[in-house]
This record gives structure tokens, sequence and C-alpha cells, in this order.
């Protein structure tokens, strides 16, 4: 199983592909500032907040046996509050760059509660989405459902992108909760999560990719979804070239 393969499917083009300083490619040519995710070696640093600010794939490639979480969505920028030790700032909702896939946390919390990875296997058989990755953690299984291309952050639509992304991201858990699956409702939609290594992928199809087109289609059939059940929103579809590449759908006529 190639891991590089699957971050890189993950990241998209959200980071740089060498490291600004110190790379061990010579000959790495100019490239544009992008974003920055971050990195934790164990969940006890997760928690005080104790990693390091990534801007490269380089830097991924380096740390992918070191680190056990990480941030598969993009960050504008990543800062630390201070260096001795590290820690991080700047994974929060309003620095996000990009989104690049949903996640769904399975957290077998009781005795009573029970999960296998084939079971969210068939409930995503009746979601009509299948998960492009499942990981194996210490309670349960982590899903990764990976789009086709990234959804952009741009101020110039107010961020509706990520709260829209949201929604979906709630309709999805709401799907499997119904399915009495232990889905963690709690954790933050586009943060923290568990960094695919070698020894923790128990699932993985590459093929499994959706675009975020598909994705809102099905979320305006779903039940909770009023907000965009509205006359005056239109969704349409992003092309290269074009100014709407900054996202992958956007707004009209919203009041």
């Amino acid at each position: 199983m190639d891991i590089t393969l699957i971050h890189r499917m993950i990241l998209k083009d959200g980071l740089r592909n060498f490291k600004f300083k110190n790379s061990k490619y010579q000959d790495a040519s100019f490239e544009e500032q992008k974003g920055s995710i971050f990195g934790y070696r164990n969940k006890k640093n997760m928690v005080s907040g104790r990693g390091l600010v990534l801007t490269s794939l380089e830097a991924i490639e380096e740390n992918k046996t070191l680190f056990s979480h990480w941030t598969p969505n993009i960050y504008r920028y990543g800062t630390y509050t201070q260096i001795k030790p590290r820690v991080t700032q700047g994974h929060s909702e309003n620095n996000l760059r990009q989104i690049n896939t949903f996640y769904i946390d399975f957290d077998v919390k009781t005795q009573k509660e029970s999960i296998k990875f084939s079971d969210i296997l068939v409930s995503s058989l009746d979601l009509g989405f299948m998960p492009t990755l499942i990981l194996k953690t210490e309670k349960g299984y982590q899903a990764y459902f990976v789009l086709q291309d990234a959804a952009y952050v741009t101020s110039s639509t107010g961020f509706k992108v990520v709260n829209v992304a949201k929604m979906i991201s709630q309709n999805i858990r709401e799907h499997f909760k119904k399915d009495n699956l232990p889905v963690d409702m709690t954790c933050n939609h586009f943060g923290i999560a568990r960094m695919p290594r070698l020894d923790n992928v128990e699932y993985f199809d590459k093929n499994n990719i959706y675009t975020f087109a598909e994705w809102l289609s099905w979320s305006m059939q779903q039940d909770d979804f009023e907000y965009l059940k509205r006359p005056n929103l239109f969704v349409l579809s992003g092309t290269e070239g074009q100014k709407q590449i900054d996202e992958p759908w956007y707004y009209t006529k919203m009041k």
C-alpha cells in the first residue's frame, strides 16, 4: 500500500511540494506559497497542542511514520504560541483554506456498543457514497470520504462554503447514527483527524471519490438540510479558468 499516494490524494494541491528551507532536493524549483496543516505525534500531544506546522508534501513524507494525528483539510497559515515545546496555533474554522475530505469518527464508548469496519461499508451502501479510506483507532474507526476536487474557502462569498460543508458533514453523521453505529457527533467537522499509516489502514479504494456537487445534491434531499431548500439559491458548477474556480460552486441571489 502506497501511503504517500494516500496522503497526496487527500491533501491535493494544498501544500508546496518541497520544504521552503532545508529541502533534500537541491534542484527544487521555486513554488508559490500555499497552505499549512498540523501534525501531532500522539494523542497526548494533540490534546495539549504540541505539534508541528507542515507546509510541504516533503515534510509529510519525512514524518509519515511519526505522526498519529494531522489536519487533512488545509489552513491558510499555521504558527506557534511558543517554541519550546512547540504549541501550534491556527487550526480554526476561520483559517480554513480548502476542504479536501469529510471524515466520520466511530467510537465505542460502552460495553453494549460494537462495530466492525464492514458495518461502515454496509451502511455506506445505503448512503450512496462509499468511503475512500477506513482507519482503525483505539476505540473504533475513522472513515474518510475524500472529495474529487478541493472546496476552496474564499472571503468573496463570506466563507459560506464552510457552513454548507459542515451541514453536509452533519448529515453524513446523522445517516450512520440512524443505522445505530457509534458515531461521535461532537468532534470538530474539519479539525484534527487520524493520519493514515501503514499500521492503521483497514480499507482503501482510490476510486471512491465524489464531487462536492454530488454531496451537495444528496444533502439537499435530507430532512435537516432546510438551509439550502430556498427558491432564491442557485448552485453553479465551477469551471477551469473562470472566476468561480476559487470554489467548486458559489451562491448568487442569496438574501
